[in-house]
């Protein structure tokens, strides 16, 4: 049997599931605009279909801050599926956030950020306004999204050198935005977190960022399933193409996990 195959096959059968993924890039499609993505047809239908099922845990990490990915998901407060935002810093589940206090953010992170965000904004404002910035509760974050590839290394490079100014900011490159962050919580904390909280037996994870490489890291039981979705260099074990194949493989789990349930 093909290893992809084989690997759907068993975190299908597997006594406790958790199914957890990446939102931009491995459910939606990414935009110029960040508030104009909408999940790819068929991939919430799955994820909930899932979330139905005895013994499965489904959730959806995420960059994005809790309130946002809230909205672009359309996942309400009384489903099942379990958000994790702010890489891991936001999340409607309670063992999430109780694991992830020690990376809370300080009166002291606050001030570094205020700090770090004015001289982010002048930098973008006076040097590079077809940049544009996005203000979060942890982070501020430089998109590039459109531009010309040199404008674009121009924007990222000058942002960089800017942060590392400013001691105790974490820079995190990912698909045409750099994001500077005062957190200390990653993806992998959280998702690790999640599954040590159900009692799960197998774990399952879908990513396509450089964000989502904490994730893989942690992953490495012998029933952990790892997915890098698109080209570059990754920890995961396994790797598909693009969403559509994702979804596609969403379809497959549910299907066999149903049938074996």
């Amino acid at each position: 049997m093909d290893p992809w195959d084989e690997a759907l096959r068993r975190a299908a059968a597997s006594k406790s599931l958790l199914l957890a993924t990446d939102f931009d890039g491995v459910l939606a499609p990414f935009d110029i605009d960040p508030m104009a993505v909408r999940p790819a047809a068929g991939c919430m239908e799955a994820l909930r279909a899932l979330a139905a099922l005895p013994a499965t845990t489904v959730a959806i990490v995420s960059g994005r801050d809790l309130e946002t990915l809230q909205a672009l998901t359309s996942v309400d407060a009384d489903e099942p599926i379990v958000l994790i935002g702010s890489h891991g810093a936001e999340s409607t589940s309670a063992a999430v956030r109780s694991a992830m206090e020690a990376a809370a953010v300080s009166t002291e992170d606050e001030a570094r950020l205020a700090a770090l965000d004015a001289d982010i904004t002048r930098l973008v404002s006076e040097r590079h306004p077809l940049a544009w910035v996005e203000h979060k509760a942890a982070a501020v974050v430089v998109h590039t999204r459109g531009l010309a590839r040199e404008v674009a290394d121009a924007a990222v490079a000058e942002a960089r050198a800017v942060a590392l100014t400013h001691p105790g900011v974490r820079v995190l490159k990912g698909k045409a935005v750099l994001e500077l962050s005062v957190s200390h919580a990653d993806k992998g904390s959280a998702v690790t977190a999640l599954g040590r909280d159900r009692g799960v037996t197998a774990r399952m994870y879908f990513g396509d960022d450089v964000t989502d490489e904490d994730v893989f890291a942690r992953m490495t039981r012998p029933d952990d399933v790892t997915v890098k979705v698109g080209p570059g260099s990754t920890a995961a074990r396994h790797r598909v193409d693009d969403i559509p194949a994702v979804v596609a493989a969403l379809e497959q789990l549910l299907a066999t996990r149903r049938a074996i349930e």
